[in-house]
């Protein structure tokens, strides 16, 4: 079965983890800041995107880093009818506000036949289709996800995709979704602390062929 237990000492040490960490703390590998229509992405000191498109900036952070290391996106801004893919072993941490459009069948960012993904904050702001969207991974985590949504669905895991595995999510928040804010199809093993939906179309947490 899903595991949805928290004891009070679990409750306590992300209370001051809570404290000690903040998003885009440390020393991230690669950042993305900027405002408007001017974004910079930096890997050290090595910039490899500067320009006026968020999404390109995006994803050019995450495609300079390799398995096990950090983006931190500090900007906020707006993708549009676009896709951020996460390849494995890589940490997204979206810590300004990512607003997102309606590309159809797809997800605003997705993880896709992957190992060791790790998202532990993100805010989202929009209309998406699929706000997140995982298929095939193994190991994925899910820290503090934020969504304000206008419509769309939350966070989707595909049903006529390959399986997932070890999937963890700590608190998971969705407004507004026009859909469910959570579906789940084919994830042996899954780990949930907290999800917290308000004022959505249809389930707050849907489970499918999940264990």
């Amino acid at each position: 079965m899903a595991k949805f237990t928290l004891s009070l000492l679990t409750a306590v040490l992300s209370l001051a983890s809570a404290v000690t960490a903040q998003c885009g703390s440390g020393s991230p590998d690669a950042t993305v800041t900027g405002s408007g229509s001017a974004f910079k992405a930096t890997r050290g000191s090595s910039t490899v995107y500067s320009g006026s498109d968020y999404r390109a900036a995006i994803q050019a952070a995450l495609d300079s880093i390799g398995s096990g290391q950090r983006v931190a996106v500090m900007a906020s801004g707006s993708i549009g009818a676009n896709t951020i893919t996460i390849s494995s072993g890589k940490i997204f941490e979206g810590c300004g506000t990512i607003n997102v459009g309606n590309r159809s069948g797809r997800g605003a960012i997705e993880s896709i036949n992957t190992n060791d993904v790790q998202i532990p904050y993100l805010t989202m702001t929009g209309n998406p289709y699929f706000g997140l969207r995982f298929s095939g991974t193994k190991n994925l985590s899910l820290g503090k996800i934020t969504m304000n949504l206008s419509g769309g669905l939350g966070i989707r895991f595909d049903r006529d995709a390959a399986a997932n595995s070890n999937v963890k999510m700590d608190v998971i928040s969705v407004t507004g979704a026009g859909s469910h804010a959570v579906e789940t199809w084919n994830i042996d093993g899954l780990n949930i602390n907290q999800v917290i939906a308000r004022n959505v179309g249809e389930s707050g947490l849907l489970l499918q062929k999940t264990t």
